[in-house]
């Protein structure tokens, strides 16, 4: 009988919650779908780890020891590696960072057959500010820098980013990725979600707007949201705002309301949700997801709330145009308060959302944002080889 290939993902950093987003998604459904026999290997860090039990059940979890580190180097990981190289068919690390380089020598070394893949997972921003900084001058630091990169791509056989944007900006800075660089958005369980939720037809659908995330932090940019709100005309529609109030921005909702009183029976804060369950019901009920991130790469709330067949209204994050299908299936507006506040207005609109409009995002989430079609494209690159 033959031997599955194995895929092994190193991320010392997972907790519970990463096993739901792409960290454990990627090889859960590398081994799901696509046959593999997947692990991921982390240090410890919850006490229990309860999505293994239905979410990603199979997926193997192994806990290796953190036995500290030399410079930027972790001992853990270069043991691993060490022992178990030449049993791995492909390693998945995650980010660009320069402790990659040594990992992926070692692996290589033992294991020259061994195929790496690194999802880069970063805002376009960064490549820009990266490269920009890579080579503003040809002091020996950068040289060093330039000479990690180099050998970085000699080393990877695959890199994948989350969106076009930064596939064609990569590109036309590193041209010689042309045959190395794919594009694999962020997705979601469809197969879980169809078996424990049942979606609301269009009818069932609320005049609900919802935002998703830490509230109040620089990233999320909440303010600008609220700003926005306080211009529009909710009338029947309700607002509300899931996940953990940053302590320091909860003044700034209390002198909201005071200067807005009319608003405090419109915009809801529910404070975090743990429950995913009851997560999804508010992607459920809602008609429409509003994102005003100052930065981001690709949010797991955008195919999230595309499952659900939201419309999306978005600052211009370098993921945005990619959910929204350039404006097809929801629109991408300036990170100001005016042209926010009238982007909502317009969805609001009698005959702008509709059920027409609400099944095209459903066929657009599931032919373009689910986990067993975005990880069929990586595991065909990986197969060119074979």
């Amino acid at each position: 009988m033959k031997q599955k290939p194995t895929f092994v993902t190193i991320f010392t950093d997972t907790e519970n919650f990463h096993l739901v987003k792409d960290v454990g998604q990627l090889p859960y459904f590398m081994y799901k779908t696509e046959g593999y026999d997947a692990q991921l290997i982390s240090y410890r860090n919850n006490k229990e780890y309860t999505f293994l039990n239905k979410e990603v059940k199979g997926l193997k979890l192994i806990f290796i020891p953190d036995i500290g580190r030399f410079f930027y180097f972790e001992l853990g990981i270069l043991s691993y590696l060490w022992s178990f190289s030449k049993s791995i068919d492909v390693l998945n690390l995650f980010h660009f960072k320069k402790d990659h380089l040594l990992y992926l020598l070692l692996y290589k070394i033992l294991n020259p057959k061994g195929k790496a893949y690194i999802k880069l997972d970063m805002d376009i921003l960064f490549f820009k500010d990266y490269n920009a900084f890579l080579y503003s001058n040809y002091r020996i630091k950068n040289y060093l820098l330039k000479g990690i990169t180099k050998w970085m791509f000699k080393l990877t056989y695959i890199f994948s980013v989350e969106t076009e944007e930064a596939r064609t900006y990569l590109l036309k800075v590193y041209p010689e990725l042309e045959q190395k660089l794919i594009c694999i958005p962020n997705g979601v369980d469809n197969l879980y979600l169809d078996e424990e939720i049942k979606l609301r037809s269009w009818e069932e659908k609320e005049n609900i707007i919802i935002t998703v995330g830490r509230i109040g932090t620089l990233q999320k940019n909440t303010e600008l949201f609220l700003e926005a709100l306080k211009e529009v005309e909710l009338n029947n529609w309700k607002v509300y705002i899931l996940g953990p109030v940053e302590d320091d921005f909860q003044n700034f909702i209390n002198q909201y309301f005071l200067k807005h009183p009319q608003l405090k029976n419109r915009i809801m804060f529910t404070g975090n949700i743990s429950d995913r369950k009851e997560l999804f019901e508010w992607y459920n009920r809602a008609k429409i997801f509003c994102l005003t991130s100052r930065f981001e790469g690709f949010p797991i709330t955008f195919p999230e709330a595309l499952f659900f067949g939201n419309y999306i209204i978005s600052t211009p994050v370098s993921s945005a145009l990619q959910i929204t299908n350039n404006n097809l299936v929801g629109k991408v507006v300036k990170s100001e308060a005016p042209d926010f506040a009238l982007a909502i207005q317009g969805c609001m609109k009698e005959g702008f959302l509709t059920a027409r409009r609400y099944e095209d995002i459903l066929k657009f989430s599931r032919t373009n944002f689910t986990w067993p079609g975005i990880v069929k494209k990586l595991s065909d690159k990986l197969k060119e080889d074979a």
